[in-house]
Formats: structure tokens, C-alpha cells, sequence
């Protein structure tokens, strides 16, 4: 096994280098269709060979977030930029599975970015039963909470004590206390599905279930991991915990959900 390379193979690798940032820097700049021509020119490219298979998908994992960074700059995906998208992860060797592991992240991102751009997909087999023309647009698990006040008991004695022995002290009188209130804390208190339709929000849990119209939603809080509706046919304002990240992909699509709903 040769320990140094020789300086044509050193050429050649530094020029399969330079093929990954071309085709990242012409593909991010390009329209749509060309991007996808750019991306079948690139896979079929014979200088990658010159690339260890590790430095490639070191490459490739850099080249493809840097790609996304600038379709994704704008927070909008369209059918066009999204063909374009899944012809250069391909090319980059990239597989579907893998946005959701290392690149969950982006995948986040893309169904945000296909909300804004005012599509949204559709559950296949919902766990929640429709109503008519109801269509279920997404499902996440969910944790329903609930904040639970935190007390400790404080006392205080009073009375009074002699002496009866060397060592030894005898006291009367009674002790008082009461419970003070030091602070809250959010525990689950059940846990199932929550999901957005064409004309609610509802969610499934083993001991409770609940329902949000988008006529009867009046505002909503909206966290990385949670959301929480107030609206006019409950009085609490529950409080859902989802998976870190999914709280702007719920928000999105309720979002665009709500909106077709009220147009």
C-alpha cells in the first residue's frame, strides 16, 4: 500500500473538489429545470472517482446543506424547486431515509417552506376519524400538560419549656404550620395524537380527547416543542407538547390550513 499520492492523482482529486462547489454554486443560482440538468450531468461526472468514499459523503453532506441554505432562504418551496431539491440530494448520494436522521433539521424546513407555498400534504389512513370533506393534513404524537403548583409546609412552635434534669428539657405548647405555594411545574397528563385538518385541530388521547375548530380558535401560542390554544368553546387553554422542532411545522400548517378554511 503507497503512502503518498502521486501528483496527478493529487490533481485529480483536488480538480473532483472543485466539481463538488461548482455544481453546489451553479445549481443553488439556477432555475428549477436546470438544476435537475446540472444534477443528472454531475452524477454521471467521472471525475468523482478520484474521491475516497468518505471524503465523498464529507463532501456531499456539506454540499447538500449548503444547497438547501439557498432554496430554503426564502422560507418558500415550490412543486418546481422541490423536483430540483430531490434530483441533486440523489446526485449527491443522498438517500430519502436520511432526512429523517442527520437531516431532519431541513426536512423541518422543506414542509414549512411547502406550507408557505400553500401546499399540504395529505394523511392516507388518519388515525382520526373525518367528517364529510374533512382531509387530515398531518399527525404528530403529542403530550398533553398540565401545571401542577409545587407546596411545602412551613411551621413554627410555641410554648414553653423548664428544666427537669441535668440534660434533660420538657416542653409544652403546639406547633402550627401552613402550606406555602413555591412555584409550578408542567406534568403530562395524557398522551396521544394531535392533528390538523382541512377544518380542525383535534386531539386523541387515552383518557381524553379534545377538539379546536378553526371557527372557535381565537389565538395561539406557538413554541419550537408545544402549542396552545385559546379558544371560545373551552375555558382552559391546553397546553400540547410535541417533539422538539415540530411546533413550526404544526404552525405552519395550521397556518395555511386556517387560512384556506376562512377564504
Amino acid at each position: 500500500m503507497r503512502l503518498f499520492k502521486s501528483q496527478e492523482e493529487k490533481q485529480e482529486i483536488a480538480a473532483a473538489r472543485s466539481e463538488f462547489a461548482d455544481f453546489v454554486h451553479a445549481a443553488a443560482s439556477a432555475e428549477p429545470d436546470q438544476a435537475r440538468r446540472l444534477a443528472v450531468q454531475f452524477k454521471t461526472n467521472p471525475r468523482l472517482a478520484a474521491l475516497s468514499e468518505k471524503e465523498r459523503k464529507r463532501s456531499a453532506a456539506d454540499a447538500f446543506r449548503a444547497y438547501a441554505e439557498n432554496v430554503l432562504a426564502d422560507d418558500h418551496l415550490t412543486i418546481d424547486e422541490e423536483m430540483a431539491f430531490q434530483d441533486v440530494g440523489d446526485a449527491l448520494g443522498i438517500e430519502p431515509d436520511d432526512l429523517q436522521g442527520p437531516y431532519r433539521d431541513l426536512l423541518t424546513r422543506l414542509v414549512v417552506a411547502k406550507a408557505n407555498d400553500d401546499r399540504l400534504d395529505m394523511v392516507e389512513s388518519p388515525k382520526l376519524m373525518t367528517k364529510k370533506n374533512e382531509v387530515v393534513h398531518l399527525e404528530v404524537a403529542a403530550a398533553l400538560m398540565k401545571e401542577v403548583v409545587q407546596r411545602e409546609w412551613r411551621s413554627g412552635s410555641s410554648g414553653v419549656s423548664f428544666r427537669v434534669a441535668p440534660g434533660v428539657r420538657y416542653r409544652v405548647g403546639n406547633t402550627r404550620g401552613r402550606s406555602v405555594v413555591v412555584g409550578t411545574q408542567l406534568q403530562v397528563e395524557d398522551t396521544g395524537i394531535l392533528a390538523v385538518t382541512s377544518q380542525r385541530a383535534a386531539y386523541m388521547g387515552s383518557r381524553k380527547t379534545m377538539e379546536f375548530p378553526y371557527a372557535k380558535i381565537l389565538g395561539l401560542d406557538l413554541f419550537t416543542d408545544g402549542i396552545q390554544f385559546h379558544s371560545s368553546n373551552r375555558q382552559r387553554t391546553p397546553l400540547f407538547r410535541v417533539e422538539s422542532g415540530s411546533g413550526d411545522v404544526i404552525a405552519a400548517i395550521l397556518n395555511r390550513a386556517m387560512q384556506r378554511f376562512n377564504e
